[in-house]
């Protein structure tokens, strides 16, 4: 038998609790040191350090996040979608050749005309002829007969000038037609 130490209650020896006063019979000095070791771990310096700098950087976090995604939305693409129907409407039209160079008359007309997805385009004479079609943004591809003989071009159209300069990739030559306003 064992008594209790708070109010000398006899008990059984495999009694944890009083069952008169309810105190714990478990042996103190064993809870004590249980009690001191978590009262160590968090009594030591370096883990409030060590939280205040997992907060600090938490909050700096969420400053930079908030402060890109306000300057992320007044950022507004500069090229719109592409549009196939957009890009031919700009090469329709009546074009000349400036210099002379392609038709040997600079006051030859070339007209393009929309058909599907492409742009065809004739000369008055015959001696020129283009299938164009885009692929991107005043980005072009096009087959050219010019006097009888085809070539593949590379075309980029500079609206401010009104401008379609053809690229020989082959021959590493160029020229340009201008739009008739």
């Amino acid at each position: 038998m064992k008594y209790c130490s708070n109010c000398n209650t006899e008990l059984k020896e495999e009694t944890k609790f009083c069952t008169k006063c309810g105190i714990s019979l478990i042996d103190n000095h064993t809870n004590n040191n249980d009690i001191n070791l978590v009262e160590e771990s968090l009594n030591q310096p370096n883990k409030g350090k060590r939280f205040s700098i997992a907060l600090l950087v938490m909050v700096v976090l969420a400053i930079l996040f908030f402060i890109g995604k306000f300057f992320m939305e007044d950022i507004v693409p500069s090229e719109q979608p592409f549009s196939i129907e957009e890009q031919l409407s700009k090469i329709e039209g009546e074009w000349h050749d400036p210099t002379g160079v392609i038709l040997g008359n600079n006051d030859a007309i070339i007209e393009f005309n929309k058909k599907g997805d492409v742009v065809i385009g004739k000369d008055e004479n015959n001696l020129f002829s283009a299938k164009i079609t885009p692929f991107g943004a005043n980005n072009y591809q096009a087959i050219v007969t010019l006097r009888g003989v085809e070539g593949d071009f590379e075309l980029h159209f500079y609206e401010e000038e009104n401008k379609l300069v053809f690229f020989s990739t082959l021959t590493k030559s160029s020229w340009y037609l201008k739009k008739n306003n």
